[in-house]
């Protein structure tokens, strides 16, 4: 047992080595990032999860006292904290799959946040393509099949998927960014990727071709979260619609074949320019619009080659140097969903982007750059969809004449 002032000189240097612990992992440099392909990130993961903490510099009993007290400490915020921000730290040259992370936290068993790390660095690699290990080995289907299936899929939008019958559902969203850490007003630092700051979940209806969320059942968003942020929509038809009426005036082309849970997918690139443009870009504080634009964007198309269903839709625009926000882009992937004893195509989840680059609420200059741009995430998820309608039984009511009764059984 360590006497008080013993005692006293460990805790002082345990509270500075959490403290140090902790800025050096919301400080960690992003452009210090290593790039990683799939197969590099499933050799690297066990040896992350096997790294044991150090507390190097002490004498080996205060070294056990503050490696058991460090790990007391940072138990509160997971135990595998220290592992996440090297998973954090990682930056993905291709898309991580969610066969592939299922696969991957199923061998590995990480933490709690780890897995989460993990999660991020799946929607960080969302643009991506997948390895090319994982593509199927179909050849290009030839012009006029491209034609065909492009054609497809502008039907599939007009027809099916801004008609869809009418249905409630529950809308998810989590928010994520990389804002800097402050205590009493003072940025302590910054994180090495994006955190979470908190989400909502609320019921969405679909009526007569257009989502309608109504405000008496919206949950309020958790404590903290503010009002402002980043905000998207369009995942049932709208940007689809846009894009497939664009790239008309654009271009676009197969790219490749990827294996999906609906089946084989023809994935194409399109590039839509700015004179063509019907996608817009707003940003502003409140009400007050300060920024407004409808760049030229790209992305792609994952199509349904026998029904033209559309399953996945990426789409990046094009900033220019000056704008108060850059690298605006979205994912919306749809699947497979039964309702009403009828299986359909439904948005299942989507991922927006976006950096901050100036402030909004500056009333006499609005585009006045951050100190350091600020990077945001929302990932939502939609669920529990139900078909709105009712049903009704006819009953007749037609009584038995007296005389029709039937009679008593004879003994």
């Amino acid at each position: 047992m360590l006497g008080w002032r013993r005692r006293h000189e460990v805790e002082i240097r345990m509270r500075t080595l959490l403290l140090i612990t902790l800025l050096v992992t919301v400080t960690a440099s992003a452009g210090a990032s290593e790039r990683v392909t799939v197969d590099q990130l499933e050799q690297r993961l066990p040896s992350i999860l096997a790294a044991p903490r150090t507390a190097s510099g002490f004498d080996s009993e205060t070294q056990a006292e503050l490696l058991q007290d460090l790990n007391d400490a940072v138990g509160k915020f997971g135990r595998d904290a220290d592992q996440a921000a090297q998973v954090d730290s990682l930056e993905p040259t291709e898309r991580l799959t969610a066969d592939t992370l299922a696969r991957l936290v199923a061998k590995n068993k990480p933490g709690p946040d780890v897995r989460h790390a993990l999660e991020k660095l799946a929607d960080r690699s969302a643009l991506l393509d997948p390895p090319a290990a994982e593509l199927p080995g179909e050849p290009a289907p030839d012009a006029d099949s491209q034609r065909k299936m492009v054609d497809a899929a502008g039907q599939y939008v007009l027809r099916v998927l801004s008609h869809l019958p009418n249905f409630f559902a529950i809308r998810t969203t989590e928010r994520f960014d990389d804002s800097p850490v402050t205590v009493n007003g003072m940025v302590m630092g910054y994180p090495v990727s994006t955190r979470y700051v908190g989400g909502e979940s609320r019921e969405i209806t679909f009526r007569d071709g257009s989502e309608v969320m109504d405000p008496m059942k919206q949950e309020r968003p958790e404590a903290g979260v503010p009002d402002a942020g980043l905000a998207s929509s369009g995942e049932f038809g709208p940007e689809a619609a846009i894009v497939l009426a664009d790239v008309a005036k654009g271009t676009i082309a197969f790219h490749h074949w990827e294996q999906t849970l609906a089946g084989l997918a023809a994935v194409f690139r399109y590039t839509v320019p700015k004179q063509a443009s019907n996608y817009q870009v707003n940003y502003g504080c409140g009400s007050r619009l300060t920024f407004h634009d409808k760049p030229g964007y790209h992305g792609s198309l994952a199509i349904i080659p026998t029904s033209g269903a559309i399953l996945r839709l990426t789409l990046e625009a094009d900033s220019k140097k000056g704008d108060p926000i850059s690298h605006i882009a979205s994912v919306i992937e749809y699947g497979p969903v039964v309702v009403g004893g009828r299986r359909f195509i439904y948005p299942v989840r989507s991922l927006a982007f976006m950096v901050n680059d100036a402030y909004a609420c500056v009333r006499h200059a609005p585009r006045e750059r951050l100190m350091r741009p600020v990077t945001m995430v929302n990932r939502t998820s939609f669920s529990d969809y139900h078909r709105l309608g009712s049903t009704a039984t006819i009953v007749s009511d037609v009584t038995a004449a007296p005389d029709s009764a039937p009679s008593a059984a004879h003994p």
